[in-house]
């Protein structure tokens, strides 16, 4: 299952699939790698990866496959990193409740946590880069 995000990508995209306590280790560093590539510093890149490693921690509790992806976005001139797992046991839960939990376990580290669907429930966190400003040349 694939997520739809609520922006525009752009590269890096990246994923990590999470079956044993090992991926949670490799979800960090594919976390800093990816905001390496987007020019995040080294305190962003740092809470990135921790939020990643958490989220990573926390599906890998279900006992099931899941595939946490990485990947840059675009919101108007701003670029950002979207770190997203769709989450299917979370189907049917409130999505206050997902996001009241959460915002306390890693709220401090991304600057948004956002949770969509009904049928594929996704959790995206976010992390704007600030200070810099998207060319459609880029890409």
């Amino acid at each position: 299952m694939t997520a739809r995000s609520p922006y525009p990508t752009r590269p890096p995209i990246l994923s990590v699939k999470v079956e044993d306590t090992m991926d949670i280790m490799i979800a960090r560093d594919t976390a800093r790698r990816a905001a390496t590539l987007l020019g995040f510093t080294s305190a962003r890149r740092a809470q990135l990866a921790s939020a990643t490693a958490a989220l990573a921690e926390l599906v890998l509790k279900t006992g099931d496959l899941h595939e946490i992806r990485l990947n840059g976005v675009i919101d108007g001139v701003k670029i950002g990193l979207q770190i997203s797992v769709v989450t299917p046991w979370l189907t049917g839960v409130s999505a206050n409740n997902v996001l009241v939990a959460l915002r306390s376990k890693i709220g401090e580290l991304v600057d948004d946590i956002l949770f969509l669907g009904d049928e594929d429930p996704t959790i995206f966190l976010l992390m704007w880069l600030h200070d810099v400003h998207y060319d459609e040349n880029e890409v």
